[in-house]
């Protein structure tokens, strides 16, 4: 596989994470969706967090996220709290610096696409 398809193949999944967590955040303000939300994200999360996962694509995602958060225990406990409960001000936070995290990510595998890095 060439870098660009190999990039490309990354960007993908990191745009198709990112996409489907900024959803779930903005369907966890909305009493109707909220609990579609929070378990949607609680599965998410949870897969990335098994150290059992052999899908290549929640592996990287693990390798992106241990970067900013060693050992994923803030990952793992949010996923924890969301199957439990709706998020807090401080957790909607975490869950949003996780997607930003992912955007960041993003916008480095698009920069080896373009041949910029």
């Amino acid at each position: 596989m060439s870098d660009t398809g190999l990039y490309g193949s990354i960007y993908e999944q990191l745009r198709f994470t990112a996409n489907h967590i900024d959803r779930a955040l903005v369907n966890l303000r909305n009493p109707t969706t909220a609990d579609h939300a929070r378990n949607e994200l609680a599965d998410l999360l949870g897969t990335i967090v098994d150290k059992e996962s052999t899908n290549p694509s929640v592996r990287f995602l693990a390798v992106i996220f241990k970067q900013e958060y060693p050992g994923l225990a803030v990952i793992a406990s949010l996923a924890n709290t969301l199957r439990q409960r709706a998020p807090n001000k401080s957790e909607l936070q975490q869950l949003e610096e996780l997607a930003l995290s992912i955007d960041k990510e993003s916008a480095s595998t698009l920069a080896h696409i373009k041949g910029r890095r």
